[in-house]
């Protein structure tokens, strides 16, 4: 399944050998901006290795594109080594392993020897349109003197250099291994503030000055120029909420704290947040269920809201003490008493957690279509490139936890967040359980 841009919004186009094609014409363009590499054979035995391993480690990788034609890919990129710079055939290696669709499976292009950089700026999608939710505080220079980058903050994407945010997400979605269109939309922001992969599809001509143009609220459009930065560069992150914005619930902690809960009394709630499927050394997650489940039966609890929006997996085991006990009581488990809240980073484990819900309890599921596939490949292994020593991520298992082959687990109330939800610190999704 190749997942792309399409009108503005993002499409599924279903086809193997489209895939094929467009990794192909990414071999195309940046050669003659950039000098070619200088250890072709390094990279070819880097390709051979990779298209040798990948098939024979992973447990079914020919579900989406035929062996034929993912062997005429790695044919075609061999032939153009010689004729590319590096971190253009780099690009071509993650997008080799994203034409399996396996979203376990990917090219980690932050690994390696000569790891991809970054632009201190972070895009999210809201529906279908692509924002700046972050960006640096340090200011930049143009020729017009220092640029204060904040302005940038809620604003929309409108083009990389000269492409339009259509075009680029056309090219740019070759390289994301995804299996639906969710998951797409939670992982090309990273993509699209990658240098070298903007400029390896011919959207940059020099990735030392990234060019980005924007649409503020009232459609006036400005442009800004970033210079990259290294991966783990330790960011002065400024976030799009001004302080006159309340805080949402769901991002009242730091992401480090894996799970917390808050009594919500006039809504006789209790609203619990599960962000990631790992213990804290601070707190292990028996004995906050414990915790939890005591504070519950001595309170006047009538609901409770499990919140796995943006869970991105972990060990799925650790969330079942608390399903065990949530299920067992009959004031909670039952419709109008127990929700689950999922989105496009629902994923791995996370996924797995929602799905336990779904069979074990009568929760009711509100939000977005998750980011990870029922029937999935999971459980990851990686292994190095010789050279290069880029760490390439895939799947050892295949989950098959539903009947058909459903794209995304979709919630029983779809509740899409917007753009203008999030910069004005909304949160329509718990509104919506909370009146309800």
């Amino acid at each position: 399944m190749q997942i792309t841009f399409c009108r503005g919004k993002f499409v599924c186009v279903t086809s193997g050998i489209i895939n094929v094609l467009v990794l192909l014409l990414l071999c195309l363009g940046a050669a003659d901006a950039q000098s070619v590499t200088t250890q072709p054979e390094k990279w070819r035995e880097d390709l051979r290795f990779l298209a040798r391993e990948l098939p024979q480690r992973h447990p079914n990788p020919f579900t989406q594109i035929s062996s034929n034609d993912f062997q005429f890919a790695v044919n075609q990129l061999d032939a153009a080594i010689p004729t590319l710079p590096d971190h253009v055939i780099q690009a071509q290696l993650v997008g080799l392993v994203a034409l399996l669709h396996d979203a376990h499976t990917s090219l980690d292009f932050t690994s390696g020897t000569m790891p991809f950089r970054r632009y201190p700026i972070a895009f999210r999608v809201f529906k279908e349109n692509l924002y700046v939710v972050a960006v640096t505080s340090e200011p930049g220079v143009s020729e017009r003197g220092r640029v204060n980058y904040a302005r940038a903050l809620g604003a929309r994407v409108v083009r990389i250099g000269q492409t339009d945010i259509v075009a680029a997400g056309i090219k740019v979605s070759a390289l994301v291994s995804a299996e639906n269109l969710a998951w797409l939309k939670q992982r090309i922001g990273s993509f699209l503030v990658t240098p070298e992969i903007l400029q390896a599809l011919d959207l940059l001509p020099d990735m030392e000055r990234g060019r980005f143009v924007f649409a503020d609220a009232d459609g006036r459009e400005f442009e800004m120029t970033f210079k990259p930065v290294a991966r783990n560069a330790a960011i002065p992150w400024v976030f799009a909420r001004p302080s006159r914005v309340p805080t949402p619930l769901y991002r009242s902690r730091p992401a480090t704290t894996f799970y917390w809960y808050q009594h919500l009394p006039e809504n006789r709630t209790v609203y619990f947040q599960y962000n990631r499927c790992t213990e804290m050394a601070s707190q292990p997650f028996a004995a906050f269920s414990d915790e939890l489940i005591a504070f519950i039966d001595s309170n006047n609890v009538e609901r409770v809201i499990v919140d796995l929006r943006q869970n991105p997996g972990g060990n799925s085991g650790i969330l079942q003490r608390f399903l065990t006990s949530i299920r067992l009581r009959s004031r909670i488990n039952r419709n109008g008493g127990l929700y689950v809240l999922i989105d496009n980073g629902t994923f791995s484990s996370g996924l797995l957690n929602a799905l336990d819900f779904r069979f074990q309890t009568q929760a009711t599921f509100v939000g977005e279509p998750t980011g990870g596939k029922p029937n999935h490949f999971g459980e990851v292994r990686t292994f190095t490139l010789p050279n290069s020593q880029m760490t390439v991520q895939h799947s050892t298992r295949l989950f098959r936890l539903v009947a058909g082959d459903p794209e995304s687990f979709f919630p029983d109330v779809t509740i899409e967040l917007s753009g203008e939800d999030y910069f004005s610190g909304r949160d329509p999704v718990l509104e919506w359980v909370l009146a309800n």
